[in-house]
């Protein structure tokens, strides 16, 4: 039987969201703080910017940085299907939790 997903309740930019994932808890902190270090980078060089600007722009970043990694070491994302998978869950994750909820 597979252990159930992690439930990790974090901050980003003042607001709180509800992390579901595989990672444990530790990881998933982490990766939310880094989430939250960029987008306050973003926020402090563009302080007229609304969140979802400064979330599509911390994306955009987190993905360009991951296909440049992917570039220097010669990956093919068909070869590594988690990859694949979890850069697909990333990017589910943004567009229902920081996105989705501006538009809903």
């Amino acid at each position: 039987m597979e252990p159930s997903p992690s439930r990790v309740r974090v901050r980003i930019l003042g607001d709180e969201y509800t992390i579901v994932g595989d990672a444990d808890d530790k990881t998933i902190l982490a990766l939310a703080e880094t989430v939250e270090e960029r987008m306050r980078e973003l926020q402090a060089a563009m302080p007229q910017a609304s969140k979802t600007k400064i979330a599509v722009l911390c994306a955009m970043n987190i993905a360009d940085e991951l296909a440049q990694w992917k570039l220097s070491v010669d990956i093919n994302p068909s070869e590594h299907p988690e990859i694949e998978e979890k850069t697909k869950k990333i990017i589910s994750l943004l567009e229902e939790g920081i996105i989705g909820e501006n538009y809903l």
